[in-house]
């Protein structure tokens, strides 16, 4: 899989809650039409435009002009308030392809209502246009009425008809008969259809419009977060390429993936080109508290390998040799490194406890002194791996940093922030540290001292 798309899969995974909220939310949205929609039914009445001796093509262009006319909303507006029509009724008219057929649908939430309204408006809207063209029409048939009057009260020679009076008498009639334009009723009553209201489509647009809305959401939120949560997440945010995630154990299966990960992160530190006697300082972001426990397992995993290793706590914190002298002692006699040493819980394994906890060993943290501690432990030691303090906490572990061969950052996952790493890198390259990498460890809970 593109490692792109395996990140972004990842985000979404994170965040799955977000997604769900959205979904969710646009279920309960699309529930509500679902639950409270009632059928709808559309109701048709066809008027018809005959013009006899004019070509149907003509009359068909006309009816377009009509359905023009009666889509426009102030006609229907008109048309509605003269005829009672209630006002929920929605109205279109149609042409029935290039025919001079004009259909006038109404649409209603009862059947009857609707076919009504449809027959109401179309009847409407035929007395609407034929009363302009009758108007015109009575105009005409008075005016040749009244000229044939006059040519009957004004007889030709020797008493004759008018010759023009038969012509006129013509006209008038042709008027009378005149159809020309005017809309006719075809069939008021045409019947009624229920709508589909496609609401189970449009519940599943919502639904699915729901999931990839949270979907972006969840990739925005990511985009925005600071948050390290993974190793792609790292390596995108920072530009470091963690050396191992390493889980927290809980389960059989759960210690063996945590154990084949420390195991993973003890020969890339072999590995390394470096002289005998190798110095791995480990060292916590903010919002991580792992660099104990992995130096413990570094220093274990090391000492399996029957390598002579020396575990330095240099964190200045409580342990179990905190009545003994230790690492904060030592950096005032460096002589007395061999006589602080104790057994640790696997062979060819020495551990240094911190020793005296003191409230300011600024004085004693000089590069000089931690160097010549750690040349004394070189002289007996293949690997000597540091647990420093933090380097969110203290200006200490820039210095202990710096005086070893190797610097190992610890980072939290949903706890350290990208510019925390940041931080940290550019504190450990302020001093010429060497950093070989960072470790993503699980959760960031505080360990408790021993």
């Amino acid at each position: 899989m593109n490692p792109t798309v395996r990140r972004r899969i990842d985000q979404i995974r994170q965040r799955w809650w977000l997604v769900l909220v959205i979904a969710v939310l646009a279920t309960l949205t699309a529930l509500q039409p679902l639950l409270l929609s009632k059928p709808t039914y559309a109701a048709t009445s066809t008027l018809v435009l005959s013009s006899p001796g004019r070509n149907p093509v003509e009359d068909a262009a006309m009816a377009v002009g009509y359905a023009t006319l009666l889509n426009q909303p102030a006609t229907i507006d008109r048309l509605k308030a003269a005829r009672h029509i209630p006002a929920d009724v929605k109205f279109e008219a149609r042409t029935v392809g290039a025919s001079p057929i004009l259909t006038v649908e109404a649409t209603a939430k009862d059947p009857t209502v609707a076919q009504d309204s449809a027959q109401d408006m179309a009847e409407a809207f035929r007395d609407d246009v034929n009363s302009v063209r009758h108007a015109r029409k009575v105009k005409a048939i008075q005016d040749r009425q009244a000229e044939l009057d006059a040519l009957l009260a004004r007889p030709g020679p020797e008493g004759l008809v008018n010759p023009m009076a038969p012509i006129v008498q013509e006209e008038l009639s042709t008027l009378r008969a005149d159809t020309t334009d005017q809309l006719q009723e075809l069939q008021l009553q045409a019947g009624v259809d229920k709508v589909d209201t496609q609401i189970p489509f449009q519940f599943a647009a919502r639904v699915l419009g729901g999931l990839v809305l949270g979907v972006l959401a969840a990739l925005g939120l990511s985009a925005l977060s600071n948050r390290v949560t993974n190793s792609a997440d790292l390596q995108d945010k920072t530009g470091i390429k963690p050396l191992v995630e390493v889980p927290a154990g809980g389960s059989t299966a759960k210690d063996q993936l945590r154990e084949e990960r420390l195991r993973a992160l003890a020969n890339i530190v072999s590995l390394q080109e470096l002289p005998k006697s190798t110095v791995v300082a480990l060292t916590d972001c903010h919002g991580a508290h792992g660099a104990r426990d992995l130096a413990e397992a570094l220093a274990r995993l090391s000492s399996e390998q029957g390598n002579q290793t020396v575990l330095v706590y240099a964190d200045n914190a409580a342990s179990r040799g905190t009545a003994e002298a230790g690492f904060n002692d030592v950096l005032a006699d460096h002589e007395l490194v061999g006589t602080v040493l104790t057994n640790g819980t696997v062979d060819s394994l020495n551990v240094m406890h911190s020793g005296s906890v003191l409230a300011d060993r600024y004085p004693l943290m000089s590069r000089e002194n931690i160097a010549a501690v750690f040349d004394e432990l070189r002289m007996n030691a293949d690997v000597i791996v540091v647990a420093a303090p933090s380097i969110a906490d203290t200006i200490d572990a820039q210095t202990i940093c710096a005086a070893s061969d190797l610097s190992v950052i610890v980072i939290g996952k949903d706890a350290t922030r990208a510019r925390d790493v940041t931080a940290a890198v550019d504190a450990l390259a302020d001093t010429h540290a060497v950093l070989l990498g960072a470790v993503l460890i699980d959760g960031a809970k505080r360990r408790s001292r021993r």
